[in-house]
Protein backbone atom coordinates (compact mmCIF):
# COMPACT_ATOMS: atom_id res chain seq x y z
CA UNK A 1 0.00 0.00 0.00
CA UNK A 2 1.32 3.49 -0.37
CA UNK A 3 2.88 5.10 1.93
CA UNK A 4 0.79 8.42 2.35
CA UNK A 5 -2.56 6.55 2.12
CA UNK A 6 -1.78 3.92 5.10
CA UNK A 7 -0.19 6.71 7.09
CA UNK A 8 -3.66 8.60 6.63
CA UNK A 9 -5.73 5.19 7.08
CA UNK A 10 -3.86 4.96 10.20
CA UNK A 11 -4.61 8.27 11.34
CA UNK A 12 -7.83 8.49 10.78
CA UNK A 13 -8.22 4.91 12.24
CA UNK A 14 -6.69 6.72 15.11
CA UNK A 15 -9.05 9.86 15.80
CA UNK A 16 -12.09 7.96 15.24
CA UNK A 17 -11.20 5.46 17.35
CA UNK A 18 -10.05 8.58 20.44
CA UNK A 19 -13.58 10.30 19.79
CA UNK A 20 -15.99 7.44 20.14
CA UNK A 21 -13.89 6.39 23.43
CA UNK A 22 -13.82 10.40 24.70
CA UNK A 23 -17.94 10.40 23.81
CA UNK A 24 -18.20 6.71 26.02
CA UNK A 25 -15.65 8.63 28.65
CA UNK A 26 -18.06 11.59 28.74
CA UNK A 27 -21.75 9.85 28.54
CA UNK A 28 -20.61 7.53 31.06
CA UNK A 29 -19.56 10.11 33.27
CA UNK A 30 -22.11 11.88 33.37
CA UNK A 31 -24.23 8.98 34.36
CA UNK A 32 -22.00 8.04 37.53
CA UNK A 33 -21.77 11.57 38.46
CA UNK A 34 -25.44 12.83 37.62
CA UNK A 35 -27.73 9.46 37.11
CA UNK A 36 -31.11 11.35 37.10
CA UNK A 37 -30.30 14.17 34.78
CA UNK A 38 -31.53 13.21 31.81
CA UNK A 39 -35.24 12.21 33.24
CA UNK A 40 -35.55 15.55 35.18
CA UNK A 41 -36.91 17.82 32.49
CA UNK A 42 -35.20 20.77 35.27
CA UNK A 43 -31.78 19.42 34.91
CA UNK A 44 -31.98 18.35 31.18
CA UNK A 45 -30.70 21.44 30.03
CA UNK A 46 -27.84 21.84 32.19
CA UNK A 47 -26.93 18.02 31.68
CA UNK A 48 -26.60 19.08 28.32
CA UNK A 49 -24.52 21.48 28.77
CA UNK A 50 -22.35 19.63 31.03
CA UNK A 51 -21.99 17.15 28.76
CA UNK A 52 -20.63 18.73 25.92
CA UNK A 53 -18.34 21.07 27.87
CA UNK A 54 -16.65 17.42 29.29
CA UNK A 55 -16.91 16.34 25.72
CA UNK A 56 -15.10 19.66 24.60
CA UNK A 57 -12.24 19.13 27.20
CA UNK A 58 -11.71 15.42 27.01
CA UNK A 59 -11.55 15.86 23.16
CA UNK A 60 -9.26 18.71 23.35
CA UNK A 61 -7.11 16.19 25.92
CA UNK A 62 -7.27 13.49 23.65
CA UNK A 63 -5.88 16.11 20.93
CA UNK A 64 -3.11 17.07 23.14
CA UNK A 65 -2.39 12.84 23.51
CA UNK A 66 -2.53 12.16 19.87
CA UNK A 67 0.12 14.93 18.74
CA UNK A 68 2.01 13.92 21.42
CA UNK A 69 1.91 9.73 20.67
CA UNK A 70 2.24 10.40 17.01
CA UNK A 71 4.60 13.65 17.18
CA UNK A 72 7.53 11.77 18.91
CA UNK A 73 8.26 9.74 15.70
CA UNK A 74 8.30 13.12 13.70
CA UNK A 75 10.74 14.92 16.52
CA UNK A 76 13.09 12.06 16.22
CA UNK A 77 13.01 12.43 12.13
CA UNK A 78 13.52 15.85 12.86
CA UNK A 79 16.66 15.07 15.03
CA UNK A 80 18.27 12.78 12.65
CA UNK A 81 17.42 15.40 9.64
CA UNK A 82 19.10 17.70 11.72
CA UNK A 83 22.35 14.93 12.58
CA UNK A 84 22.33 14.26 8.95
CA UNK A 85 22.37 18.22 7.77
CA UNK A 86 25.61 18.62 10.49
CA UNK A 87 27.57 15.89 8.73
CA UNK A 88 26.83 13.27 12.01
CA UNK A 89 25.84 10.20 9.76
CA UNK A 90 25.34 7.89 13.14
CA UNK A 91 21.57 7.13 13.86
CA UNK A 92 20.22 9.15 17.03
CA UNK A 93 17.59 6.13 17.68
CA UNK A 94 18.24 3.62 20.40
CA UNK A 95 16.79 1.03 18.71
CA UNK A 96 15.64 -1.56 21.52
CA UNK A 97 13.01 0.97 23.45
CA UNK A 98 11.15 1.29 19.55
CA UNK A 99 11.12 -2.09 18.74
CA UNK A 100 9.55 -5.70 19.67
CA UNK A 101 11.21 -8.96 20.03
CA UNK A 102 10.58 -10.31 17.03
CA UNK A 103 12.01 -6.87 15.47
CA UNK A 104 9.03 -4.46 14.24
CA UNK A 105 8.45 -1.38 15.43
CA UNK A 106 6.16 0.00 18.04
CA UNK A 107 3.12 1.83 17.67
CA UNK A 108 3.68 4.95 16.49
CA UNK A 109 7.12 4.39 15.18
CA UNK A 110 5.73 1.73 12.47
CA UNK A 111 3.55 4.13 11.05
CA UNK A 112 6.67 5.91 9.87
CA UNK A 113 8.52 2.77 9.56
CA UNK A 114 9.23 3.60 5.76
CA UNK A 115 10.55 7.29 6.66
CA UNK A 116 12.55 5.23 8.78
CA UNK A 117 14.23 2.71 6.01
CA UNK A 118 14.67 5.66 3.74
CA UNK A 119 16.73 8.29 6.73
CA UNK A 120 18.89 5.04 7.01
CA UNK A 121 20.03 4.62 3.41
CA UNK A 122 20.49 8.37 3.31
CA UNK A 123 22.60 8.62 6.14
CA UNK A 124 24.63 5.31 4.71
CA UNK A 125 25.19 6.99 0.95
CA UNK A 126 26.06 9.98 2.65
CA UNK A 127 28.76 8.63 5.09
CA UNK A 128 30.04 6.66 1.66
CA UNK A 129 30.21 9.55 -0.45
CA UNK A 130 32.43 11.56 2.72
CA UNK A 131 34.08 8.59 2.79
CA UNK A 132 34.93 8.58 -1.25
CA UNK A 133 35.12 12.03 -0.84
CA UNK A 134 38.08 11.79 1.67
CA UNK A 135 40.06 9.08 -0.14
CA UNK A 136 40.01 11.36 -3.34
CA UNK A 137 41.33 14.77 -1.28
CA UNK A 138 43.66 12.82 0.00
CA UNK A 139 44.96 11.13 -3.17
CA UNK A 140 44.91 14.34 -4.77
CA UNK A 141 47.36 15.87 -2.38
CA UNK A 142 49.65 12.75 -2.61
CA UNK A 143 49.69 12.95 -6.32
CA UNK A 144 50.91 16.99 -5.78
CA UNK A 145 53.03 16.06 -2.85
CA UNK A 146 54.40 12.96 -4.90
CA UNK A 147 54.83 16.13 -8.17
CA UNK A 148 56.75 18.80 -6.21
CA UNK A 149 59.15 15.84 -4.11
CA UNK A 150 59.35 15.10 -8.13
CA UNK A 151 60.54 18.86 -8.88
CA UNK A 152 63.47 18.73 -7.09
CA UNK A 153 65.30 15.84 -9.80
CA UNK A 154 64.89 18.07 -12.76
CA UNK A 155 65.96 20.91 -10.63
CA UNK A 156 69.27 19.56 -9.58
CA UNK A 157 70.39 18.75 -12.80
CA UNK A 158 69.77 21.72 -14.00
CA UNK A 159 71.35 23.41 -11.06
CA UNK A 160 74.28 21.14 -11.61
CA UNK A 161 74.87 21.48 -14.70
CA UNK A 162 74.30 25.32 -14.98
CA UNK A 163 77.06 25.66 -12.34
CA UNK A 164 79.87 23.81 -14.58
CA UNK A 165 78.80 25.97 -17.18
CA UNK A 166 79.43 29.01 -14.99
CA UNK A 167 82.00 27.75 -13.87
CA UNK A 168 85.58 30.14 -15.00
CA UNK A 169 88.16 27.21 -13.43
CA UNK A 170 87.27 25.13 -16.83
CA UNK A 171 87.65 25.57 -20.27
CA UNK A 172 84.63 23.32 -21.90
CA UNK A 173 84.78 22.06 -25.37
CA UNK A 174 82.08 23.50 -27.67
CA UNK A 175 80.78 19.73 -27.89
CA UNK A 176 80.83 19.62 -23.83
CA UNK A 177 79.33 22.71 -23.84
CA UNK A 178 76.08 21.56 -26.40
CA UNK A 179 76.49 17.84 -24.52
CA UNK A 180 75.25 20.31 -21.08
CA UNK A 181 72.99 22.47 -22.99
CA UNK A 182 71.06 19.57 -23.90
CA UNK A 183 70.70 18.08 -20.94
CA UNK A 184 69.31 21.23 -19.15
CA UNK A 185 66.74 21.50 -22.01
CA UNK A 186 65.91 18.01 -21.29
CA UNK A 187 65.39 18.24 -17.66
CA UNK A 188 63.42 21.62 -17.80
CA UNK A 189 60.93 20.11 -20.82
CA UNK A 190 60.87 17.21 -17.52
CA UNK A 191 59.74 20.59 -15.66
CA UNK A 192 57.06 21.49 -18.18
CA UNK A 193 55.94 18.03 -17.95
CA UNK A 194 55.95 18.10 -14.47
CA UNK A 195 53.95 21.24 -13.95
CA UNK A 196 51.11 20.29 -16.71
CA UNK A 197 50.38 17.18 -14.09
CA UNK A 198 49.52 19.21 -11.43
CA UNK A 199 46.69 20.54 -13.38
CA UNK A 200 45.15 16.88 -14.11
CA UNK A 201 41.67 15.73 -12.52
CA UNK A 202 42.41 13.28 -9.99
CA UNK A 203 38.81 11.34 -9.26
CA UNK A 204 40.12 8.95 -6.48
CA UNK A 205 43.17 7.26 -8.50
CA UNK A 206 46.01 7.92 -10.20
CA UNK A 207 45.36 8.75 -13.70
CA UNK A 208 47.47 6.24 -16.04
CA UNK A 209 48.13 6.82 -19.89
CA UNK A 210 49.02 3.57 -21.28
CA UNK A 211 51.04 2.74 -24.02
CA UNK A 212 53.35 -0.28 -25.10
CA UNK A 213 56.84 -0.04 -24.33
CA UNK A 214 59.59 -1.60 -23.34
CA UNK A 215 60.29 -1.96 -19.95
CA UNK A 216 63.85 -3.32 -20.31
CA UNK A 217 64.75 0.07 -22.37
CA UNK A 218 62.95 2.25 -20.12
CA UNK A 219 64.48 0.79 -16.74
CA UNK A 220 67.83 1.21 -18.63
CA UNK A 221 67.43 4.70 -19.69
CA UNK A 222 66.40 5.29 -16.35
CA UNK A 223 69.72 3.88 -14.81
CA UNK A 224 71.65 5.54 -17.46
CA UNK A 225 70.08 8.90 -17.04
CA UNK A 226 70.54 9.04 -12.91
CA UNK A 227 74.16 7.94 -13.28
CA UNK A 228 75.05 10.64 -15.26
CA UNK A 229 74.15 13.44 -12.78
CA UNK A 230 76.59 15.21 -11.95
CA UNK A 231 75.10 15.14 -8.11
CA UNK A 232 75.64 10.61 -8.33
CA UNK A 233 79.10 10.48 -10.07
CA UNK A 234 80.44 9.00 -6.32
CA UNK A 235 78.15 6.26 -6.97
CA UNK A 236 78.70 3.35 -9.41
CA UNK A 237 75.56 2.17 -11.05
CA UNK A 238 74.93 -1.18 -13.22
CA UNK A 239 72.12 -2.33 -15.15
CA UNK A 240 71.13 -6.53 -15.86
CA UNK A 241 68.39 -7.20 -17.97
CA UNK A 242 66.88 -11.24 -18.84
CA UNK A 243 65.46 -11.04 -21.08
CA UNK A 244 67.02 -7.96 -23.11
CA UNK A 245 63.46 -6.64 -24.35
CA UNK A 246 60.10 -6.88 -22.06
CA UNK A 247 56.50 -5.96 -23.44
CA UNK A 248 54.44 -3.79 -21.77
CA UNK A 249 51.42 -1.92 -21.40
CA UNK A 250 51.52 0.98 -19.18
CA UNK A 251 51.82 4.24 -18.38
CA UNK A 252 56.07 4.98 -18.99
CA UNK A 253 56.13 8.28 -17.52
CA UNK A 254 54.88 6.89 -14.66
CA UNK A 255 57.00 4.14 -14.12
CA UNK A 256 59.54 6.32 -15.30
CA UNK A 257 59.34 8.52 -12.16
CA UNK A 258 59.13 5.54 -9.88
CA UNK A 259 62.29 4.07 -10.75
CA UNK A 260 63.89 7.81 -10.72
CA UNK A 261 62.71 7.86 -7.48
CA UNK A 262 64.19 4.65 -6.03
CA UNK A 263 67.82 5.56 -7.11
CA UNK A 264 67.34 9.03 -6.33
CA UNK A 265 66.61 7.26 -2.56
CA UNK A 266 69.16 5.47 -2.66
CA UNK A 267 71.94 7.97 -3.92
CA UNK A 268 70.37 10.79 -1.37
CA UNK A 269 71.01 8.01 1.64
CA UNK A 270 73.89 6.94 1.23
CA UNK A 271 77.50 7.82 1.22
CA UNK A 272 79.40 8.15 -1.99
CA UNK A 273 81.03 4.48 -3.51
CA UNK A 274 77.96 2.84 -2.83
CA UNK A 275 76.82 0.55 -6.14
CA UNK A 276 73.93 0.21 -6.69
CA UNK A 277 72.67 -2.40 -8.94
CA UNK A 278 69.34 -3.17 -11.20
CA UNK A 279 68.20 -6.46 -11.66
CA UNK A 280 64.90 -7.08 -14.03
CA UNK A 281 63.92 -10.37 -14.80
CA UNK A 282 60.59 -12.40 -15.50
CA UNK A 283 58.74 -14.39 -13.27
CA UNK A 284 57.25 -17.95 -13.38
CA UNK A 285 54.28 -16.31 -12.94
CA UNK A 286 53.83 -13.62 -16.01
CA UNK A 287 55.17 -10.86 -13.70
CA UNK A 288 58.22 -8.13 -14.47
CA UNK A 289 60.25 -7.83 -11.41
CA UNK A 290 62.35 -4.63 -11.07
CA UNK A 291 64.97 -5.43 -7.93
CA UNK A 292 67.12 -2.62 -7.04
CA UNK A 293 69.63 -3.35 -4.45
CA UNK A 294 72.75 -1.45 -2.77
CA UNK A 295 75.79 -1.95 -0.55
CA UNK A 296 75.05 1.28 1.33
CA UNK A 297 74.30 1.95 4.92
CA UNK A 298 70.65 0.43 5.08
CA UNK A 299 68.24 1.52 7.59
CA UNK A 300 65.81 -0.15 10.48
CA UNK A 301 62.11 -1.10 9.90
CA UNK A 302 60.47 -0.66 13.42
CA UNK A 303 56.87 -0.81 13.99
CA UNK A 304 55.09 2.56 13.54
CA UNK A 305 52.29 3.50 15.79
CA UNK A 306 50.76 6.13 12.95
CA UNK A 307 50.52 3.31 10.74
CA UNK A 308 52.60 4.10 8.39
CA UNK A 309 53.94 1.39 6.14
CA UNK A 310 57.88 0.77 6.16
CA UNK A 311 58.23 2.37 2.51
CA UNK A 312 56.50 5.65 3.79
CA UNK A 313 59.28 5.91 6.76
CA UNK A 314 62.93 6.38 5.10
CA UNK A 315 61.85 8.58 2.52
CA UNK A 316 58.82 10.05 0.48
CA UNK A 317 60.71 8.91 -2.87
CA UNK A 318 59.81 5.37 -1.29
CA UNK A 319 55.85 6.09 -0.90
CA UNK A 320 55.42 8.11 -4.41
CA UNK A 321 56.61 4.89 -5.93
CA UNK A 322 54.78 2.39 -4.06
CA UNK A 323 51.60 4.86 -5.37
CA UNK A 324 52.70 5.04 -8.92
CA UNK A 325 53.56 0.75 -9.11
CA UNK A 326 50.00 -0.14 -7.53
CA UNK A 327 48.45 2.45 -9.82
CA UNK A 328 49.79 -0.09 -12.43
CA UNK A 329 48.04 -3.24 -10.49
CA UNK A 330 51.75 -3.99 -9.33
CA UNK A 331 53.28 -4.46 -6.15
CA UNK A 332 56.33 -2.53 -3.85
CA UNK A 333 58.37 -4.29 -1.24
CA UNK A 334 61.32 -3.48 0.53
CA UNK A 335 64.19 -5.14 2.44
CA UNK A 336 66.88 -3.61 4.10
CA UNK A 337 69.04 -4.14 7.90
CA UNK A 338 71.42 -1.55 9.17
CA UNK A 339 74.86 -1.73 7.59
CA UNK A 340 73.69 -4.58 5.22
CA UNK A 341 72.43 -1.69 2.72
CA UNK A 342 68.93 -1.85 0.95
CA UNK A 343 67.14 -3.89 -1.50
CA UNK A 344 64.01 -2.59 -3.78
CA UNK A 345 61.10 -4.76 -5.27
CA UNK A 346 58.82 -3.46 -7.90
CA UNK A 347 56.68 -6.68 -9.56
CA UNK A 348 54.33 -5.75 -12.51
CA UNK A 349 51.35 -8.10 -13.85
CA UNK A 350 52.34 -8.51 -17.73
CA UNK A 351 49.62 -10.54 -18.23
CA UNK A 352 46.79 -8.08 -17.09
CA UNK A 353 48.70 -6.00 -20.13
Amino acid sequence: MNFMVRVALQLLAAAVLFALCVQAVAIGAVWLIWPGAATDEQGLGSFQIFTLVLCAVLFLLTLLLIGWYLGKPVYLVMVWIRRLAGGNYESPLRWDPITRKNGSLKIPYAVYKELFEHLRMLASTLQQNEKELRQAEQTKQEWIQGISHDLKTPLAYIAGYSAMLTNGQYRWSEAERQQFLSVIHQKATHLQELVQDLNETMEGQIPLRKEAADLAELTRRTVADIGSAPWAEGYSFSMESEPASVPFVGDPKLLTRAIRNLLVNAVVHNPEGTGIAVRLSLLPDRTAEIRIEDDGIGFAEPRSSSGESPAERPGLGLSIARQLVEAHGGTFSIFSKPGEGTSLSIRLPLAQS
